[in-house]
């Protein structure tokens, strides 16, 4: 029986963006079906990959969405179109599944110009989907709670996660920059990572007697930039880093410190977890999903988190507690049972 063609958006794998949540998704589902289906992927520029078959449309200034809205007409026969973040295109005509990671496009925490058009275009692949996967339960919530007749189409498939093996963390020079005890944001890129409230908390506890500083990964958005020009040798930005120097980076910090204001999931969690780093993290719906009861979640309050922080310096055996829970809520989190699930959607679309 020849197998079922699966034409998929492959943006998400670009390099640029292959180490964020939905390149991560992607690449981990198609390793795990690529026996049962015949993926072909379509992107506007792709480097040469010998993993995956990618079909390339031309790169010209401003016709990025034009060539995407006519993308599966490029793409050769197929039977079902995967959207694999939030957006199909408009022309196509084949059974369709959306993957939906967040619901920032709808909520605009993160800022972005033109949303009007945005909103607009995730409506219409909603609508059009003949099925819509969502990385999480808050997700699912959320899109309810906007959008009420899409329950009978809904599916919750949450996100898998790879434990690293001991080769994966290594010793590295970044995590021993000042000789202080640290934590840890895993990038401050957009306004909602909340790196106001990590920076403030940091302050207080080192104004308290505390010694401290706070290492940022990756890249931070330019809003931060006046909390950075303040903070003196407080906080120290690393950079974007091989993953194997992130694990390390956390392996040795007192804490991730996750305050941001909203996430569709939230791999910093189970990143640090999975090293036996504790978390303290905002008390938010998707925090309290994604961490359980293994992470010290807290309200938007300075003097809190500043308290927790003070707390977990001085309290070895509290961070030992935590970096066992951490441990066991890693475990929850299958990208087998993941990729299963949407092999089940993507044969019961054809049908």
């Amino acid at each position: 029986m020849q197998a079922i063609t699966v034409l998929f958006d492959a943006r998400p794998l670009q390099p640029e963006t292959r180490h964020w949540g939905p390149g991560v998704f992607v690449e981990n589902i198609l390793r795990r079906l690529s026996s049962q289906f015949h993926f072909r992927g379509l992107a506007h520029r792709f480097p040469a990959n010998g993993h995956f078959e990618i079909v390339t449309w031309p790169r010209i200034p401003k016709t990025g969405q034009a060539f995407f809205e006519i993308s599966p007409l490029l793409g050769g026969r197929f039977e079902i179109y995967w959207g694999t973040n939030h957006f199909l295109p408009r022309f196509v005509f084949r059974p369709s599944v959306v993957t939906v990671h967040d619901s920032l496009i709808v909520n605009n925490l993160d800022r972005e110009p033109r949303q009007r058009l945005r909103i607009a275009s995730f409506q219409s692949s909603l609508r059009r989907a003949r099925r819509i996967a969502t990385v999480s339960r808050t997700t699912a919530d959320d899109l309810l709670r906007i959008f009420p007749a899409l329950r009978g189409k809904l599916e919750v498939i949450p996100n898998g996660f790879d434990r690293p093996n001991g080769d994966m963390i290594c010793n590295c020079s970044a995590a021993n920059q000042s000789g202080l005890p640290y934590v840890v944001m895993l990038g401050a890129h957009r306004p909602r990572k909340n790196l106001t409230l990590a920076a403030a908390a940091v302050r207080h506890a080192r104004e308290a007697g505390t010694p401290m500083c706070l290492y940022i990964t990756g890249n931070i958005h330019p809003c931060f930039r006046s909390i950075l020009a303040e903070s003196g040798e407080m906080i120290k930005p690393v950079g974007v880093l091989p993953k194997q120097e992130v694990m390390c980076i956390l392996r040795n910090a007192h804490a991730l410190l996750f305050p941001s204001l909203y996430e569709g999931f939230g791999f910093p969690i189970l990143e640090a977890m999975a090293v036996r780093c504790p978390v303290i993290a905002l008390d938010t719906p998707i925090n309290r999903e994604v961490a359980g009861t293994a992470a010290w979640l807290l309200p938007h309050d300075v003097e809190r988190w500043a308290d927790a922080l003070r707390t977990l310096s001085i309290n070895l055996s509290l961070r030992e507690e935590l970096a066992d829970k951490g441990m066991e809520n890693v475990k929850r989190f299958s990208w087998d049972a993941a990729a299963l699930a949407y092999g089940q959607v993507f044969s019961e679309v054809c049908r």
